[in-house]
């Protein structure tokens, strides 16, 4: 039995289903690790080469820091980028892997 797992577990990296499902994976996770080091990026550079930010006045007179609605965007970010990752695991990776692995078993 364990020798029979380890030869499945052997062939994995030879399949070209898996190897297809790994570049499909890099792919996602390349796309929202860009997307979040941008967003990071965007929020420290503002907030230190636009210190003014920090307390901009409304033309109403009111005083508002757009850092603070920045940090809350960030945050809701992500959480989306998050929740975005773990949806996409779930509706097609997991299923696809779950296929991978049932083709090598009945080889």
């Amino acid at each position: 039995m364990i020798i029979e797992m380890h030869e499945k577990i052997r062939k994995l990296p030879a399949s070209p289903a898996y190897r297809t499902l790994v570049r499909r994976r890099k792919r996602v996770t390349y796309l929202l690790t860009a997307i979040g080091i941008l967003q990071f990026g965007v929020y420290f550079g503002a907030i230190a080469w636009l210190p003014g930010l920090s307390g901009f006045i409304w033309p109403t007179g009111s005083a508002v820091s757009v850092i603070i609605w920045l940090t809350v965007l960030v945050i809701v970010m992500s959480v989306l980028i998050s929740a975005f990752y773990i949806w996409w695991t779930g509706r097609f990776y997991d299923p696809e892997r779950e296929r991978v692995l049932k083709e090598l078993a009945d080889d």
